[in-house]
């Protein structure tokens, strides 16, 4: 026999099952193009690219894509910078007889290695800025990519933790992130690039307009950001070997440096370390100026007892460089607006006799 439910009965409960409360995932998104920006996404991807990335790919994570493969192409570029850097300070070590080794500045090399990896990062801004004001598509366009990895065994749980890679929306020049643009920008975007390739404004379908176009200007700024950068890079590696610099590394090797007192306390000792640290952060600064500024000048005139090509050389670089980067970017702009003028006008001559099909 069954017996009836009472509301008397005062063991009897009902209570709603509580669920889980999950905190909502990241989406990914566009971010903005400045320096912070910039600093963060090299960071992530420099830190991840030595202690995560290698490990994920040996162990072969089924997680590990084509993005952290390209990521870790910055080890053996710093790698092979640092390696570069101690060698050129050894060799005078290696063999102190050589007479060959003898006239080898190592703090020069070094310094040309850093003024290359300086000068080519720097330069990339002098191609894409001009590209984006004149255009309105900003190939450097920083994206935060989340993404749900896949579960490593048959059995794991779901709801993995999600994953954040540092992307540019036009990272890939056919599939670029049209998605991302669409809900962050909005269809102003397109409406903007259309403007300034003079295509007009109020078009039907601005995102389908401009696309073909978009692509051409990320493959054309993509090759004039990649030639004007190696030519800025050598050009820092010709301030390098200047001997203007030996002032700056005079004043680096008689820096300030902190002798200890008997009995001195440690609050004292402390603080003599941090006056010394801002008076040669000063002083270091101060000489870097100086020695750059007298670099490029010896580097447009020429050492003093030169002649010929020697003396001009310098003079030559700095203005192919600057032409190099000038041509290529206008030739950019030039282009790009000269498909946006073409692409809406009617190229069917109607003086002529046409077949409609």
């Amino acid at each position: 026999m069954i017996r009836p439910v009472k509301s008397t009965d005062n063991n009897l409960g009902f209570k709603a099952q509580q669920q889980e409360v999950q905190k909502p995932k990241p989406d990914s998104k566009i971010l903005p193009n400045t320096l912070s920006t910039r600093i963060h996404q090299k960071f992530h991807k420099t830190t991840n690219a030595f202690l995560e990335y290698p490990i994920k790919g040996m162990r072969g994570d089924v997680n590990s894509d084509f993005y952290e493969f390209l990521s870790m192409g910055i080890i053996p570029y710093l790698a092979g910078s640092a390696m570069f850097m101690v060698m050129f300070n050894l060799l005078k070590d290696l063999a102190p007889k050589s007479q060959v080794l003898a006239g080898i500045n190592g703090k020069k090399m070094a310094l040309g290695v850093v003024m290359y990896g300086l000068f080519k990062t720097l330069s990339n801004d002098l191609v894409t800025r001009p590209v984006a004001w004149g255009t309105g598509v900003d190939i450097e366009m920083p994206v935060q990519h989340v993404y749900t990895p896949l579960p490593k065994e048959r059995d794991e749980l779901a709801n993995p933790m999600p994953q954040i890679q540092q992307r540019k929306v036009y990272d890939s020049r056919e599939f670029f992130r049209k998605d991302l643009i669409q809900e962050d920008i909005g269809p102003s975007y397109y409406d903007n690039v259309a403007k300034k390739l003079g295509m007009g404004e109020n078009l039907n379908d601005a995102a389908t307009e401009t696309t073909p176009i978009i692509q051409s200007i990320v493959s054309m700024t993509k090759t004039a950001k990649s030639l004007s950068s190696y030519a800025w890079a050598g050009l820092g590696v010709g301030l390098a070997v200047q001997d203007s610099w030996n002032g700056f590394f005079n004043s680096i090797s008689k820096r300030k440096r902190h002798v200890p007192k008997p009995g001195e306390g440690f609050l004292t000792k402390i603080g003599s370390r941090m006056k010394n640290a801002g008076e040669n952060f000063v002083n270091i600064s101060k000489s870097f100026g100086s020695s750059f500024v007298k670099a490029c000048k010896t580097l447009w005139t020429g050492e003093a007892g030169t002649s010929g090509f020697m003396k001009h050389a310098g003079k030559g670089w700095i203005l192919a460089t600057l032409a190099l980067t000038v041509g290529s970017t206008a030739n950019v702009i030039y282009r790009a607006r000269k498909m946006g003028k073409t692409a809406n006008k009617d190229n069917i001559d109607k003086t002529k006799e046409s077949t409609v099909i």
